[in-house]
């Protein structure tokens, strides 16, 4: 089973787009991007923080699909050197 991933991706020059937000706002914005990570879903956003939301939700799901596809490299090429040299002993 796929383990989900228990973080979500923060980066420096993301305070910029935080920067016009109160204090309120950002509390809110930070609890409901840890509510979309847990559960893949939120409340509706009701200041401000509904303008930079979609930003870190599509992030989170360009990473998510970034790890499948690695994963997926991964897998092809680990088969490729099986069939390849058969069984390798470590």
């Amino acid at each position: 089973m796929q383990k989900k991933p228990n973080y979500i991706p923060f980066f420096l020059d993301d305070i910029d787009a935080l920067e016009p937000l109160g204090d309120a706002e950002r509390g809110r914005l930070f609890t409901a991007l840890l509510e979309y990570g847990r559960l893949g879903a939120t409340e509706k956003n009701s200041g401000n923080e509904r303008l930079v939301f979609p930003m870190f939700k599509g992030r989170r799901q360009v990473f998510r699909e970034l790890r499948r596809n690695v994963r997926t490299e991964r897998r092809k090429r680990e088969k490729a050197v099986y069939d390849r040299y058969g069984r390798i002993r470590w």
